[in-house]
C-alpha cells in the first residue's frame, strides 16, 4: 500500500520499484488504461524488468473488478485513525473463501497483532497452495453463477474478423458505426475493431453489436439501437387526408332521459 503524490509514469515506477526491492520483481502486472500506464516511460521499464503488462478492456472496469475491489479497501483502511494498524490487522484477517490471511500467504506464518494469541500459533507454517487455489476457484465460480443468474446474464455470440459492427459505450446513447472487426484481442471478450477517422480501438463484447444482415451500413448510424429498423415516413397536407362524416349522438342518462347542454347567454 503506498501513497501516490502524483500519477505520472515516474511515480508510479518509484513506488513499484520500492516494492519490487522489498518482494521482488513479479512476472505480470495489471491495470487499466489510464495514461501513465500506457506511457513510453512505462513500456520501457515492463521491458527492462522483463515484466508481461496486461490491461484490462476499455470502459469496462468489471474486467478489472479485482483491482477495483483492492483499491476500495486501500481507501477504506487509510480513512481509519491509524491507518497503518488498520494495514496490520487487515494482513492478519483471514480471507472468507480460502480461510488463510495475506501474511500466511506471503510469509508462510501468522504475525502478532494486538489481540492475544499463543505462541504455537506463529509457528511457520506453509499452507496448501492446492487447497487455497481449489477454494478460490470454487468461490469465485459461486458468486459468477449468482450474479449472472440475479442480473440475466447471457453470452453474446461470437464475432468474427470481417463482421461489421455497431459500437457504443455505457455513457453514449447512440450506436455508432460501421466499423469492423479486425482480430479478438488477448483479454477475454475483447476485440480490435477499427472505423474510418477514428482508427483501431479495443471494446469489450458488450459494446458491440453485430449489424443485421442484409441492412445497408449507413442504416444505423444515427439510430439508437440497431434491433429498430428504421421507417418511411410520408408526410402529407391536410386536405390529402378525407374527412369521415360523424354523427352525434345524444347523451342519455341511466333513467333513460335525455341530456341536453345548458345553453348559456353569449355576450
Amino acid at each position: 500500500l503506498a501513497l501516490y503524490g502524483s500519477t505520472e509514469s515516474t511515480c508510479v515506477i518509484h513506488k513499484l520499484k520500492a516494492t519490487f526491492a522489498r518482494f521482488g520483481i513479479p512476472e505480470q502486472i495489471v491495470s487499466d488504461n489510464e495514461p501513465q500506464f500506457i506511457s513510453e516511460v512505462w513500456r520501457n521499464f515492463c521491458a527492462t524488468c522483463d515484466i508481461q503488462h496486461i490491461t484490462s478492456s476499455p470502459h469496462n472496469p468489471q474486467g478489472n473488478g479485482h483491482v477495483e475491489w483492492a483499491e476500495q479497501t486501500a481507501k477504506r483502511i487509510l480513512k481509519q485513525e491509524d491507518p497503518l494498524l488498520a494495514l496490520m490487522s487487515f494482513r492478519a484477517t483471514p480471507n472468507t473463501s480460502t480461510s488463510i490471511s495475506p501474511a500466511e500467504l506471503l510469509m508462510g506464518r501468522k504475525i502478532r497483532t494486538t489481540l492475544p494469541t499463543l505462541q504455537k500459533n506463529l509457528r511457520p507454517k506453509w499452507p496448501s497452495k492446492t487447497s487455497i487455489r481449489e477454494k478460490d476457484k470454487a468461490a469465485k465460480e459461486q458468486q459468477a453463477y449468482y450474479f449472472n443468474r440475479r442480473h440475466g446474464v447471457k453470452d453474446l455470440p461470437v464475432l468474427r474478423p470481417g463482421d461489421s459492427v455497431l459500437l457504443k459505450l455505457d455513457g453514449e446513447s447512440q450506436w455508432k458505426g460501421p466499423a469492423k472487426v479486425l482480430m479478438e484481442s488477448t483479454t477475454p471478450r475483447s476485440y480490435n475493431v477499427s472505423r474510418d477517422k477514428v482508427g483501431e480501438r479495443r471494446r469489450n463484447r458488450r459494446h458491440i453489436q453485430l449489424l443485421p444482415e442484409g441492412v445497408q451500413e449507413e442504416t444505423f448510424t444515427t439510430t439508437t439501437s440497431p434491433n429498430q429498423p428504421t421507417q418511411k415516413v410520408q408526410h402529407c397536407r391536410d386536405s390529402d387526408i378525407p374527412v369521415e362524416a360523424v354523427t352525434m349522438q345524444p347523451t342519455i342518462t341511466r333513467s333513460g332521459r335525455v341530456s341536453k347542454p345548458a345553453v348559456r347567454l353569449d355576450l
